[in-house]
C-alpha cells in the first residue's frame, strides 16, 4: 500500500507538525519513537525493523512550521547549525542517527550527520518533487534501501545509508553542452578578430602571430593555447557563477543602481529568452559528445557570418532574435557584465584575464547576438535534471576536475596540415594535470585529522586564558588562533580548502559562546555579537587562514569560486565577492621555486629592505605589491638554474615573495621557523620524464595504441615530415624535463629524493608525489600537521626510502591508511592502484610522550573505513626499525590477525641479513650477457646448461625445457669452485598473488643460470645437509607467508634478506626436515641420485609427495611455535580464487600431520 502513495501527495500533506512526522515515517517505511536521550524534546527518531534493538536510529526528525516552499537557499543552509546542535547536544555519544531531517510546510530537508556540511543535503519541495534525481535520492533514504551491518568486533549495529542520497552535481549532459560551447568559443576567438584582445597576455612570438593573423602558427603556440583556454573558461564560469548566485540570493540580488536587465526581478536567462524565438531544443548527450570530438577546421571567420556547422546547428537550439530586438542582446551583455562586476566582483573580473574575458564577451554579443545567446539557452537548468540553487560548492569544483581540467585542443591536423579544434582524450589530459576529483570522505577525514585538531588546541588555550582572567594572555591566545595558516600546495578545484574553511567556519558559535571581557569583544569585530558577526568571522578565515597554490590558473579560479560559494550563507547581500587570487590563492609551481630551499638565507638576505616593503604593500596597495613581487622574482629567478629558462611555461615563481606574511618578518628577514601550520592535499602522482605517448597522441590519436617502439618511431617520422616544427617542440619538451630533473635531484633543493641502502643509492623514476611531499615539509613550520594522499608505494618501495626517513626521523607518523582502487574511488585511475592517507606532525616528536606506534591498515576498499578504528592496526616503530633498519619499509598485512602472525614469525628467529647463512646473487644476465650463450641444441660436452626461473619449481627441475647453454670455462671464471657444488636457487619472478611466491630448488653441479634465478654464492663452503635444511624452510608455507607480506610484484634480495631462517642446530627436528627435502628432491628422475651417499638415511622412503609436503610444513610450523588457529589463518592467505580447493585440501593434510606430531611431542 505504501508503494502506491505518490511522493507529491506526501509532500502536499506536510504541515511542519508532529502528524507530518508520522506520515513521512509511513512513506519511508520506519517506526517513530521519542529521543531516548531526551524523551521530553520535540525531536523524533525513525527506527528500522532491520535491527532488533533501538540503540541506533536511522533519522532524527524535527518539525519546523516556519520552513516552507518559499524558504530560500540561505535559510536552508542555516539549518545545518541545528544539525550540529542535534548531533552534539540532543543525541550525545551513546545514541546516534545517520540523518537529520526537517519537515516544514510542503518542504523536506535532510542532512547526513557524519561526513557532511551545510551543502550536503537533499531538499524536496514543489519545484524538485517531480525531478528524477531528487526522487531517486529520496529512495536511498527509505527503509528498503538502508543497510544494517553488525560490527565484527561486537560493537552493535551500524546503519549505512548510500552517499547517493545526497548527491547533487551538474549533470554530464550539462557539462557536455558546456564543453561544446567552450569548443565553439575557442574556434570563434581564434578564427576572428576577437583574438586581438588576448595580445597583451601571450608571448612575444604569439603576439606576432596574432598581428599577422597567422592561425597555422598560432594554434601551435603553447602560450596562446594556455591563455585562450583560461579566458574561454572564465567566460563559461561567469555564466555558471551568475546562476549559482541568482539561485542562492534570488535574481534581484543583481539589481544595481542605474543598471537593470529590463525583466523586473527575473534572471539573465529569462532576459535572454524574452528577446528570442527558440525553434528547437538541444539534442541528446551522445550526439553532442560526438560533435565535441570531431575536428572542426578553423578558418578566417567573420562573426557576422554563420559560425556553426550544419551538424552543430542540428544538435543545438535554433534561435532567432525577435523583430525589433536586434540591439537588445548586445546591450544586455554589457549590462550583465557591469552588473555582475559592480554587485559582486570577485576573481572572475580581476586582472588582465578578467578584462579580456569581458571585452570578448561584449564584442561577440555585438557582432553576433545569436551566437552569444545560444550558450545561455542550451545550458539553462530547465534542460537538465538539477537546479542551480541546490548545487553545492563542490559541484563547481567537480566541473573543473571532470570537465574544465581538459582543455579544448587546437592544433594542426596531421592529415590536412590545417588548424582544427576538438576535444582530445579527456582521460589523458586529466592524467597529465593530475586532475582527479578527491572524494569527500577523504576531504572530511583529513580535515578532521589536522584542522579540527589544531583548532581545538588553540580554542582550549583561549578557554584556559579566560579562566586565568589575564587580558594580555587572552589577547595572545586569540591572536594565536587567528594566526592559524592552512595550505594545499596542489589545490586543484579547492576541495581541501573548502573543507578546511567549513570546518573552521562551523566552530564560530562555540568560539563566540565563551565569556569574553568586553574589552576583548570590542577589539575583535567578529566577537561583537552583531548580526554580521558570523560573516565577519568567515571573511577573516577566508582571507587570512586558507591558502592554495596550483600550476593551473583555472584551478585557482575554481578554488576561488568554491570558497566563495561556501561562504555565502552569512554574507550580506550587498557585499562583494572576495578577491583571493594573488593574495591567498597563488598561481605558481609549488615544486620548482625560483630560490632553492637550501640557499634561501643567502639569497633573501640581499633583499631585506625590499622584502620588508613587499610585506607591507600586500596589506596596503595590492597593485604595487604585485609589481614589486614580480620585480624581485625576476632578480632571483636565475637561482633556479637551467630550469629557469622555462619559468614562463612551468609557472616558476618565488612562493616566499607571493606569501611574504608567512615566510618573512616585518623587517624583511627570513622567519627562522616560518611556514604553514597545516598542509593538506592530494599532490600529483605523475612520473617526471618525457612521455612520447602523450606528446604524439595530440597529433595522431592512434600513436598510443601502436604495438612497439619501432612502429612508434616510424609514425613519429611521418608526423614530423608533415609538421616539421613538431620535432622542435618534442626536443624542447625533453630538454624541459631534463632541466626539471636536474633541479629535483640537486641537493640545493631536495635531500630526501634518494637514500643509501646497503651502501648504494636507491634509484627510481622521479615521481612528483615524492617531490611534493618533501617540498610540503619545506613550506611548513617545524611543528606543522600534515595529511597527504600518496600512492601506497610510499610504504614499501626502495625509491621511497628517503621519504620514509624524512617523515619518520623528523616527524611523528600518526597514520598510514591504505586503499586499493577496486571500487573506483578514483575513477580515472587503474583499479589495481593503491593509495593512502599519510598523516604526520612535528608535535612532541622527541618528547617522552612520543608515540610508540602508528595506526595503519592496508587493502581497504570502502572509504567509510577511514573512521572505523576497529580496522586500524597499531604498528610498533620498534618492529619497523628492527625489520628494516635502513629502509623503514612497512609490512602490508590485510588485517590485524595477519599482521600479528607476521610479527610472531618474523621475530622468532634472526633474519638472513644478520645470520648470513647463505649468500645469493646472479650468474648471468639474459640481456647484458647475451653474447656469452647460445642455443642448447648447439651445446657440446664443454658447455653447461643455463637454468631460468621458469624451469624450476619447488624441489623440481625441468631440464628438458632449457633453451640455452654456455661454455664451461665462462661459468668457471664467474662462479669459481661453486661450479662443482649443489647450489640453492630461487625464482626472482613471483607475485604475492601467485599460488606460491617463494619457489626454490637445488641446482646440480656443472650447471649455471640466468638472472631470473637467485643462486647461492660460496656454496662449496656450505655443508650439503645445511643446504637441504635451508631449502626446506624456503619452500615452506611459513617463509612464503612472510615473503608475501612484503613483496608485490617480484622477489628481490632486499626481501629475501628479511626471511627468518634459523641454523639447523637451533631446530630439534632439523634431521627429519633434511630427510624430507632429500626425498622430495629424489622425485626428480635424472638428478640428485648421489644424495643418499652425501646425506645417509631413508626415514621417508615410500612417502607420497603430498605426505612429504604436509609433514615438512607441519614440522616448520611447530618449530615456529604456531597454534592450530594461526596455521588456518596463514593458509587462508594462499586461497586465491584459482587455488581455493587445492589449498584447502593441503591445509587439512598439514593440520592432520600437525595434530599427530603435536601428540607425539
Amino acid at each position: 500500500m505504501v508503494d502506491k502513495i505518490q511522493l507529491k501527495d506526501v509532500l502536499d500533506s506536510m504541515m511542519g507538525d508532529q502528524e507530518s512526522i508520522n506520515v513521512l515515517a509511513d512513506y519511508l517505511g520506519y517506526t517513530v519513537g521519542k529521543n531516548p536521550v531526551n524523551p521530553d524534546s520535540d525531536l523524533r527518531i525513525y527506527f528500522t525493523d532491520k535491527t532488533e534493538d533501538k540503540n541506533t536510529g536511522v533519522m532524527a526528525i524535527k518539525a519546523l512550521p516556519d520552513l516552507d516552499e518559499n524558504s530560500n537557499t540561505i535559510q536552508i543552509r542555516k539549518l545545518y547549525e541545528q544539525v550540529i546542535d542535534i548531533k552534539n547536544n540532543q543525541l550525545g555519544s551513546d545514541f546516534s542517527a545517520s540523518v537529520v531531517g526537517f519537515i516544514g510546510k510542503k518542504r523536506l530537508v535532510f542532512f547526513p550527520t557524519v561526513g557532511g556540511n551545510r551543502d550536503t543535503r537533499l531538499d524536496i519541495n514543489p519545484k524538485t518533487v517531480d525531478i528524477d534525481l531528487y526522487k531517486r535520492n529520496l529512495n536511498y533514504l527509505k527503509n528498503d534501501s538502508i543497510v544494517v551491518e553488525e560490527s565484527p568486533f561486537g560493537f552493535g549495529a551500524e546503519i549505512k545509508i548510500d552517499d547517493k542520497a545526497f548527491r547533487r552535481e551538474l549533470s554530464s549532459g550539462f557539462l557536455t553542452m558546456v564543453s561544446l560551447y567552450r569548443k565553439k568559443l575557442s574556434e570563434w576567438i581564434t578564427a576572428s578578430d576577437l583574438k586581438k584582445y588576448l595580445e597583451s597576455l601571450v608571448s612575444d612570438k604569439a603576439k606576432v602571430y596574432i598581428e599577422q593573423n597567422n592561425i597555422d602558427a598560432l594554434v601551435q603556440d603553447d602560450s596562446y593555447k594556455k591563455v585562450l583556454s583560461t579566458v574561454v573558461d572564465t567566460i563559461s564560469l561567469r555564466q555558471l557563477m551568475r546562476r549559482f548566485l541568482e539561485g542562492y540570493y534570488g535574481p534581484d540580488s543583481f539589481n544595481v543602481d542605474g543598471i537593470a536587465l529590463g525583466v523586473g526581478d527575473g534572471t539573465l536567462d529569462e532576459a535572454i529568452e524574452k528577446t528570442v524565438n527558440i525553434a528547437k531544443n538541444v539534442s541528446e548527450e551522445k550526439k553532442i559528445k560526438k560533435l565535441n570530438k570531431e575536428k572542426t577546421p578553423i578558418g578566417q571567420l567573420d562573426l557576422f557570418d554563420a559560425s556553426f556547422t550544419p551538424e552543430e546547428l542540428d544538435a543545438t537550439s535554433q534561435v532567432q532574435v525577435k523583430d525589433g530586438q536586434e540591439d537588445y542582446l548586445a546591450d544586455l551583455s554589457k549590462k550583465a557584465s557591469k552588473q555582475f562586476e559592480l554587485a559582486y566582483g570577485g576573481d572572475l573580473f580581476a586582472g588582465s584575464i578578467g578584462d579580456a574575458a569581458t571585452k570578448i564577451d561584449n564584442e561577440l554579443a555585438k557582432q553576433n547576438d545569436v551566437d552569444w545567446a545560444k550558450p545561455y539557452i542550451d545550458t539553462k537548468e530547465g534542460n537538465f535534471s538539477f537546479r542551480f540553487e541546490d548545487m553545492p560548492p563542490e559541484a563547481i569544483e567537480k566541473q573543473y576536475e571532470d570537465s574544465m581540467s581538459q582543455n579544448v585542443q587546437i592544433t594542426l591536423d596531421k592529415e590536412t596540415n590545417k588548424p582544427v579544434v576538438f576535444f582530445g582524450d579527456d582521460e589523458v589530459e586529466q592524467k597529465n594535470k593530475g586532475a582527479y576529483y578527491t572524494d569527500q570522505h577523504f576531504v572530511d577525514y583529513m580535515v578532521n585529522q589536522t584542522v579540527a585538531v589544531e583548532f581545538q588546541k588553540r580554542y582550549d588555550a583561549i578557554k584556559a586564558s579566560l579562566k586565568d582572567g589575564d587580558i594580555t594572555q587572552i589577547d595572545e591566545a586569540i591572536k594565536h588562533l587567528l594566526d592559524l595558516k592552512i595550505a594545499d600546495f596542489s589545490c586543484g578545484g579547492g576541495s581541501f580548502l573548502r573543507g578546511a574553511f567549513l570546518k573552521i567556519a562551523e566552530q564560530f558559535p562555540m568560539l563566540n559562546a565563551l565569556d569574553y571581557p568586553q574589552e576583548i569583544r570590542d577589539k575583535y569585530d567578529f566577537l561583537s555579537n552583531s548580526e554580521n558577526s558570523q560573516y565577519l568571522w568567515e571573511d577573516y578565515v577566508m582571507k587570512h587562514m586558507i591558502y592554495g597554490v596550483d600550476i593551473d590558473y583555472k584551478a585557482i579560479i575554481i578554488s576561488s569560486l568554491t570558497l566563495t560559494l561556501s561562504s555565502l550563507e552569512h554574507k550580506p547581500k550587498n557585499t562583494k565577492l572576495p578577491q583571493l587570487i594573488g593574495r591567498t590563492l597563488i598561481h605558481a609551481n609549488s615544486l620548482i621555486n625560483a630560490v632553492p630551499y637550501y640557499k634561501r638565507e643567502e639569497v633573501f638576505s640581499k633583499y631585506t629592505k625590499d622584502i620588508a616593503k613587499l610585506r607591507k604593500l600586500k596589506l596596503t596597495d595590492f597593485s604595487a605589491f604585485t609589481k614589486l613581487r614580480d620585480e624581485l622574482t625576476e632578480k632571483v629567478i636565475s637561482e633556479a638554474g637551467d630550469v629557469s629558462k622555462y619559468a614562463s611555461f612551468l609557472e616558476i615563481n618565488c612562493i616566499e615573495f607571493c606569501l611574504p606574511e608567512i615566510f618573512f618578518n616585518e623587517d624583511g628577514t627570513l622567519k627562522a621557523h616560518g611556514g604553514l601550520d597545516i598542509v593538506i592535499g592530494n599532490p600529483p602522482w605523475e612520473i617526471w620524464k618525457p612521455n612520447s605517448d602523450e606528446f604524439f597522441s595530440e597529433y595522431e590519436a592512434s600513436y598510443r595504441g601502436l604495438p612497439n617502439k619501432r612502429a612508434k618511431k616510424k609514425l613519429e617520422k611521418e608526423i614530423i615530415a608533415k609538421m616539421p616544427n613538431v620535432a622542435e617542440k618534442w626536443q624542447d619538451e625533453q630538454d624541459r624535463i631534463k632541466s626539471g630533473s636536474k633541479y629535483y635531484r640537486s641537493t640545493d633543493n631536495f635531500h630526501y629524493q634518494t637514500w643509501k641502502v646497503n651502501g648504494r643509492k636507491t634509484s627510481s623514476d622521479l615521481n612528483l608525489y615524492k617531490v611534493s611531499l618533501e617540498r610540503f615539509t619545506q613550506l611548513a613550520k617545524d611543528n606543522a600537521l600534515f595529511s597527504i594522499l600518496v600512492p601506497d608505494n610510499f610504504a614499501t618501495d626502495n625509491g621511497s626510502t628517503g621519504l620514509r626517513h624524512l617523515v619518520i626521523d623528523n616527524y611523528k607518523l600518526n597514520e598510514f591508511l591504505s586503499f586499493e582502487n577496486r571500487k573506483g574511488i578514483f575513477e580515472a585511475v587503474d583499479n589495481r592502484y593503491k593509495f593512502a592517507v599519510l598523516s604526520f606532525d612535528g608535535e612532541n616528536k622527541h618528547s617522552s610522550n612520543a608515540n610508540t606506534d602508528f595506526r595503519a591498515f592496508f587493502y581497504r576498499r570502502d572509504l567509510g573505513d577511514l573512521n572505523n578504528n576497529e580496522f586500524k592496526m597499531h604498528y610498533p616503530f620498534d618492529f619497523l626499525f628492527n625489520m628494516e633498519p635502513e629502509r623503514y619499509a612497512m609490512v602490508e598485512s590485510r588485517n590485524k590477525n595477519i599482521f600479528d602472525l607476521f610479527r610472531k614469525i618474523r621475530t622468532t628467529f634472526k633474519p638472513l641479513r644478520d645470520t648470513h647463512l647463505i649468500k645469493l646473487g646472479n650468474d648471468f644476465h639474459r640481456t647484458n650477457d647475451a653474447d656469452k650463450f647460445f642455443s642448447i641444441k648447439e651445446a657440446t660436452k664443454n658447455d653447461l646448461p643455463l637454468f631460468e626461473g621458469k624451469y624450476i619449481n619447488q624441489f623440481i627441475l625441468e631440464p628438458s625445457k632449457i633453451e640455452y647453454a654456455i661454455p664451461k670455462d665462462t661459468v668457471e671464471n664467474k662462479v669459481g669452485e661453486d661450479i662443482n657444488s649443489y647450489r640453492i636457487a630461487l625464482r626472482a619472478v613471483a607475485s604475492s598473488t601467485n599460488k606460491r611466491s617463494l619457489i626454490a630448488s637445488l641446482l646440480p653441479p656443472q650447471t649455471s643460470s640466468l638472472h631470473s634465478l637467485f643462486v647461492q654464492k660460496g656454496a662449496y663452503k656450505v655443508d650439503i645437509s645445511d643446504k637441504l635444511f635451508i631449502l626446506g624452510l624456503l619452500n615452506s608455507y611459513v617463509l612464503d607467508f612472510v615473503l608475501r607480506q612484503i613483496i608485490s610484484i617480484n622477489v628481490s634480495l632486499i626481501f629475501l634478506q628479511q626471511l627468518p631462517i634459523p641454523k639447523s642446530s637451533e631446530i630439534k627436528d632439523s634431521s627429519q626436515i633434511i630427510q624430507i627435502v632429500k626425498a622430495l628432491l629424489k622425485e626428480n628422475k635424472d638428478y640428485y641420485q648421489d644424495l643418499d651417499k652425501l646425506v645417509p638415511g631413508d626415514a621417508y622412503l615410500g612417502y607420497s609427495h603430498n605426505d612429504l609436503i604436509a609433514e615438512l610444513n607441519a614440522r616448520v610450523m611447530i618449530d615456529f611455535k604456531l597454534t592450530r588457529q594461526e596455521i588456518v589463518t596463514l593458509m587462508h592467505t594462499f586461497e586465491s580464487p584459482k587455488y581455493v580447493k587445492e589449498v584447502q585440501d593441503e591445509t587439512q593434510r598439514i593440520l592432520d600431520c600437525y595434530d599427530r606430531l603435536s601428540e607425539e611431542e
